[in-house]
């Protein structure tokens, strides 16, 4: 199998998924939101479709309250790059638990689907769309 993209840009976007994860589990809002184009989308079946800046710091509002003083914990798994010049797609498995009051528990299981661009600042997610397995 040949792989698309060079080995820097493969790099740096797996390491934006480990940023994104680490930022939204320590509750550094403003890291999770500089993972993001400044007109970048997040769409999930549990928060709906946030938009741009101002809809991702609603998200991260949003986010924060539903964790009812819990810590979050995100675990990615098996990403799969396409890079094609400044832009590529990218999906990822994703394993979620809620860890509150010395107890944790899975909370969901799913998969990323990412477009993703390539700023000056590097490579950011465009559009990310979550999808969580058993939910309707």
């Amino acid at each position: 199998m040949r792989f698309s993209g060079t080995v820097e840009d493969r790099e740096e976007i797996r390491e934006l998924y480990a940023r994104y994860c680490l930022a939204i589990d320590q509750a550094r809002y403003d890291d999770w939101r500089a993972c993001f184009t400044e007109d970048g989308v997040f769409e999930s079946p549990r928060f709906g479709r946030c938009a741009g800046q101002a809809g991702l710091r609603h998200f991260c509002s949003q986010y924060q309250e539903s964790l009812g003083g819990a810590r979050s914990l995100h675990v990615v798994a098996n990403i799969s790059l396409e890079i094609t010049g400044d832009t590529a797609t990218g999906s990822a498995y994703f394993l979620y638990s809620h860890c509150k009051d010395g107890r944790v528990q899975q909370a969901s299981v799913g998969v990323y689907a990412d477009e993703l661009r390539k700023t000056p600042a590097g490579w950011r997610f465009a559009s990310r769309l979550v999808s969580i397995w058993g939910h309707n």
